[in-house]
């Protein structure tokens, strides 16, 4: 059959999915720009030093004296 010659149940069903298609493509787009967030703030490095400001000094601290030691090499 072509579209001419649907009948209206095949044409509201064919209605319903494309309706729910659209709506469950709203929702991954929606879950995927929440997962963006998180993932952005999680691997947010100022933040994460701003926090916690001390460990990455002594850690920079520490890879400078690996490396002027050679340790680099």
């Amino acid at each position: 059959m072509n579209d001419a010659q649907e009948s209206p149940v095949e044409l509201d069903k064919r209605e319903v999915l494309r309706q729910s298609i659209e709506l469950d493509k709203a929702e991954l787009l929606d879950a995927v720009d929440e997962l963006k967030t998180a993932v952005q703030s999680q691997f947010d490095l100022r933040e994460r030093i701003g926090e916690h400001p001390v460990p990455w000094l002594v850690g920079g601290f520490l890879f400078g004296l690996w490396l002027s030691s050679g340790g680099g090499k």
